[in-house]
């Protein structure tokens, strides 16, 4: 069976947490009824570092920490949906103050369930969701943490890891035959089979590589992230890193594949000329029509290998990544930790935080 199973999809409740939950709201002063507000990446990193000890204080020991079921509305009576929070938030700041809320919940939640006592290697992604997840982490307090080592995926994570005082290590040093236990990261759309686009913050390798160093990869997003179909929501393309000496030839290669205007990415407003990558490359931004799924090619009237521009996610992923002078691609496919042992790019599970304050959950179907 293809696609996300019908009884993998689970709505969570924020009043089903525990009540060190709420301490972690009330501690950081963010709640699905007061949005969190919008920080840029270096106030996020200040508010964290000088937060904490709050956290702290607010949390109550590890030995006391106890995982709350996940709560599911399936077969339940139905219940009078509460007031839409996206209804409300009519200016551009509670808009954005919305979509903070919402990762931070699908952060929480994430963590919750997949950062188990006993782990004691973490990988951290990249991106302005990571910042709640690093947040979920530090709040849990030292004692749980003390094990821990914590992998960024670049700089903006390792800054992060540092500013909550979390072990930090890096993937380089992974001994040899050693996997992560969990990595956590975010996603820029996740399609129905939970294949994802990544590296709208130009990290996509060094994510890729994390994600397919670690037992299970979970992925942690908004509700603007969710699409039946790779390239629907996400319109900016998918973001390929390249080597700069080869741009040119690869932006050719990509208009013959049936792009839509494919282009380097520049670094304005930071800097003149194109966005260079923690590993000193350029990304491109490729759109192509929306990517079709192997089920969409039952019918037999499409072919997904690229004629007309139209792929499956697949067939373009792994056409890509032939290209000359691609490094890496953000099209993050195939296979899951729960079907291979290792090298698994897709997540196990996606969690994301809904515009209503819950958290719905995506699992791949069996």
């Amino acid at each position: 069976m293809n696609g996300i199973a019908a009884g993998t999809v689970t709505r969570l409740n924020t009043l089903a947490h525990p009540p060190h939950f709420a301490l972690f709201a009330s501690a950081l002063s963010f709640s699905a009824s007061q949005p969190a507000p919008v920080f840029g990446a270096a106030a996020r990193l200040h508010h964290l570092s000088s937060t904490r000890a709050g956290l702290l204080a607010a949390i109550p020991a590890a030995s006391s920490h106890q995982r709350a079921p996940l709560t599911s509305n399936i077969g339940s009576r139905p219940a009078k949906a509460p007031p839409n929070p996206r209804r409300m938030a009519t200016t551009a700041e509670e808009q954005a103050n919305l979509v903070e809320a919402s990762k931070r919940l699908a952060a929480f939640q994430a963590v919750k369930d997949h950062l188990l006592p006993e782990y004691t290697r973490i990988g951290i992604g990249s991106g302005s969701t990571v910042v709640y997840v690093v947040e979920a982490i530090a709040a849990l307090g030292p004692a749980a943490t003390a094990g821990m080592s914590f992998y960024p995926t670049g700089a903006q994570s390792e800054q992060l890891i540092e500013a909550a005082a979390l072990n930090l290590q890096y993937i380089n040093k992974l001994p040899a035959g050693q996997q992560l236990d969990v990595a956590f990261d975010g996603a820029d759309e996740v399609d129905e089979d939970l294949n994802l686009i990544k590296g709208g913050g130009a990290c996509l390798w060094q994510e890729k590589i994390v994600a397919a160093s670690a037992k299970k990869f979970v992925c942690v997003a908004d509700f603007r992230k969710l699409a039946q179909r790779l390239g629907t929501a996400w319109t900016k393309g998918i973001p390929i890193e390249v080597l700069p000496m080869a741009a040119p030839r690869v932006l050719d290669e990509l208009l013959r594949m049936g792009s839509l205007n494919p282009r380097i990415r520049p670094g304005l407003p930071g800097k003149a000329g194109a966005i260079v990558t923690d590993n000193g490359m350029w990304i491109i931004d490729a759109p192509f029509a929306p990517l079709l799924l192997a089920r969409d090619l039952e019918s037999g009237t499409q072919s997904g290998s690229g004629a007309g521009g139209v792929w499956t996610v697949d067939a373009l992923a792994d056409r890509l990544i032939k290209v000359p002078g691609v490094a890496e691609t953000g099209l993050f496919y195939g296979k899951n930790g729960l079907e291979v042992a290792s090298g698994a790019q897709k997540p196990v599970a996606a969690y994301f935080g809904m515009a209503d304050g819950t958290v719905q959950v995506k699992t791949p179907s069996v």
